[in-house]
């Protein structure tokens, strides 16, 4: 578990690694209406240093469980502040850190799949997500989930066909709204219909027991440019199932626009 007095200083740039993800309840912030408060991150980075869509790249995480791709998030604790929140969801979960852009990007209401219940102890399964986007500056070789989670990146139209939730998907979309560009982005068909390939592919890979990609691990392969990832899960995605991009440098110009 992270230190009190490296709490604060584990989400900086270049801060030591938190050496645990939090765990439990017991601080979790909620609603007036018993909604559960979260908080966390669509984090991004640019090739080129251009404020273009077609140089954005955008980080997803699988799930701890394997079935699918998210953008970092957890439980918003009473002992810190909805960014520091947010920041440190981001780093325990996908090991990127760097700087929110602000303000923050909306705050999404979704249907958690845990128990949560009101100041009366009614299941309300409610919750409530406070989004921002990062700039990420760092990313981690290590960190507290990287042996339950992958870190993938890819471009704003294979993100928003690849993620799991449609509310994460809105919080997308709102990014590429505010920064003006066009929302060439997939319809929720097209969505639907990539999300069923992906579950049969990561089905697959865990019947099969191993995958290519593990098997480049363990012979010391370098992974391809087209497909950026550090950790391990419990199931493996290929290539061709997750995005097409040339590796670039992340972005040193960290302001807003």
């Amino acid at each position: 578990m992270t230190s009190p007095e490296n709490a604060g200083s584990s989400l900086l740039i270049g801060g030591p690694v938190p050496g645990a993800a939090r765990q439990g309840r017991h601080k979790q912030r909620y609603g007036e209406a018993g909604e559960r408060l979260v908080a966390g991150c669509i984090p991004v980075r640019f090739s080129g240093c251009t404020q273009s869509a077609q140089h954005v790249q955008v980080c997803m995480i699988t799930t701890a469980s394997g079935n699918g791709l998210v953008f970092p998030k957890g439980g918003w604790e009473d002992d810190e502040s909805v960014e520091s929140a947010a920041q440190r969801e981001t780093v325990e979960e996908a090991g990127v850190r760097g700087m929110l852009e602000e303000p923050l990007l909306g705050v999404f209401p979704f249907s958690g799949g845990k128990h949560v219940y009101d100041a009366q102890g009614h299941p309300v399964g409610k919750c409530k997500a406070f989004i921002y986007v990062m700039h990420v500056a760092e990313e981690l070789s290590s960190w507290p989930e990287s042996k339950d989670r992958q870190r993938i990146w890819c471009s704003i139209a294979e993100a928003t066909r690849q993620c799991k939730h449609q509310w994460m998907r809105e919080a997308l979309r709102a990014w590429v709204r505010r920064k003006g560009w066009d929302e060439a982005t997939p319809t929720e068909s097209e969505c639907a219909t990539q999300q069923q390939l992906l579950q049969h592919k990561v089905l697959e890979t865990k019947d099969s027991g191993s995958s290519a990609l593990d098997e480049q691990r363990q012979q010391g392969s370098p992974l391809g440019d087209s497909y950026s990832c550090v950790g391990s899960s419990s199931a493996r995605l290929a290539e061709s199932d997750v995005c097409s991009f040339q590796a670039a440098e992340p972005c040193l110009s960290m302001g807003s626009t």
